[in-house]
């Protein structure tokens, strides 16, 4: 979610080029349904979002130094329930247009969610079910991550992983806006900035129906699917070949719908937006499921860490931040409503490690914030 669209990135660093290409190869991975969910968001409360797992970007970006968000957007993102609120189970990001003064200007709002710091991960199988409004022209949905460091490395040293998003300039002049899904990585490269992305254009428009986007990081891999179908691939095994260490750590979540900027190509006159408003973007739910390699970091609740494993071999791993009390927590009967703490221990910074907790066959382990 970046101010570049497909034609404008500019290509990896040419003497990286050869090497990085052979890395960008197709990986077949299995279907999450097997998989154990780590943590989900199914958005189930009445009305309001989880405030210890989800935070919001506020205004037009120029208090952070990036007016309209580094990107040349039009929107102020807000928190207010006209732009974002919880319904029926489902995530509501509304963008709302209005017309200034009845004259040709507009002013546009929206809304942008993260969950920085409060709920991270490395590795994983990340789904969601999502449902797009019309995106003709103008609008800039995403789904996408950040490294958690962003606040001290800044971007691209933080690294960025788009799962999905779309509005793109290219897809509007070829008439396949509400069809075409990009998928992109963004990283520091030599001092520099360097990005590979893939798009896939369905036979059909996306919009007004929901689809699962799902992403498969590995620490040889991230791949990025639409409804099982393969988008992209950039293979990450050999990091120091490519300077793409920032794929290798904590990132958060991120969920927005832009208006105009430079990916849409619609960055100076508002009255270029010809999208319906209000338009809205629809998240039934949002879960990581352990592929094995998955760590869940940040101060926010988890999920569960593992789930009917043999008590001899299991080893619970999660992400710290400093001075924050996690409590291990279990329960052997998945049907008791209470869980049992089995020890407190206050985070270092490092991925800690608890090795076959009790013993147990059939446990099942939770770590929450004791703070």
């Amino acid at each position: 979610m970046t101010a570049l669209s497909f034609s404008d990135r500019p290509s990896i660093p040419r003497p990286l080029r050869s090497l990085v290409a052979l890395l960008f190869v197709f990986a077949a991975v299995g279907s999450a349904q097997s998989q154990t969910v780590l943590w989900s968001e199914e958005f189930d409360s009445p009305s309001t979002l989880d405030c210890s797992v989800w935070s919001f970007d506020i205004g037009d970006g120029c208090a952070e130094g990036i007016c309209g968000w580094g990107n040349a957007e039009f929107q102020d993102y807000t928190r207010d329930p006209a732009n974002v609120r919880v319904e029926n189970g489902q995530l509501i990001i509304t963008a709302q247009r209005e017309q200034i003064g009845g004259g040709p200007s507009y002013a546009f709002t929206s809304a942008r969610l993260k969950t920085e710091n409060r709920m991270t991960f490395q590795y994983g199988t990340v789904e969601a079910r999502i449902q797009l409004p019309d995106l003709a022209d103008g609008l800039w949905p995403a789904f996408w991550t950040l490294g958690n460091n962003i606040s001290t490395v800044g971007w691209p040293d933080c690294g960025e992983i788009d799962i999905f998003e779309m509005g793109n300039a290219g897809a509007i002049a070829e008439g396949v806006v509400n069809r075409r899904v990009g998928s992109t990585a963004h990283w520091e490269s030599g001092d520099g900035y360097a990005g590979y992305g893939l798009s896939y254009t369905a036979p059909s428009d996306l919009n007004d129906t929901f689809h699962i986007y799902r992403m498969e990081w590995t620490p040889s891999a991230i791949s990025t699917y639409i409804d099982g179908i393969w988008i992209w691939t950039i293979g990450i095994s050999n990091p120091s070949s490519f300077d793409g260490e920032e794929f290798h750590a904590p990132h958060f979540l991120l969920l927005n719908m832009a208006v105009g900027g430079n990916y849409t190509g619609i960055v100076d006159d508002e009255a270029d937006i010809s999208a319906p408003f209000p338009a809205e973007y629809r998240v039934d739910w949002i879960r990581i499921y352990d592929n094995g390699h998955t760590i869940l970091g940040g101060t926010g609740p988890r999920g569960p860490l593992s789930l009917d494993r043999a008590g001899n071999d299991v080893e619970l791993q999660f992400a710290t931040d400093v001075g924050i009390s996690y409590d291990i927590v279990y329960k052997t009967n998945l049907s008791d409503s209470t869980w049992t703490v089995l020890q407190t221990v206050v985070g270092d910074g490092s991925v800690m490690s608890v090795f076959d907790p009790i013993g147990a066959p059939g446990a099942y382990y939770r770590v929450v914030s004791a703070d």
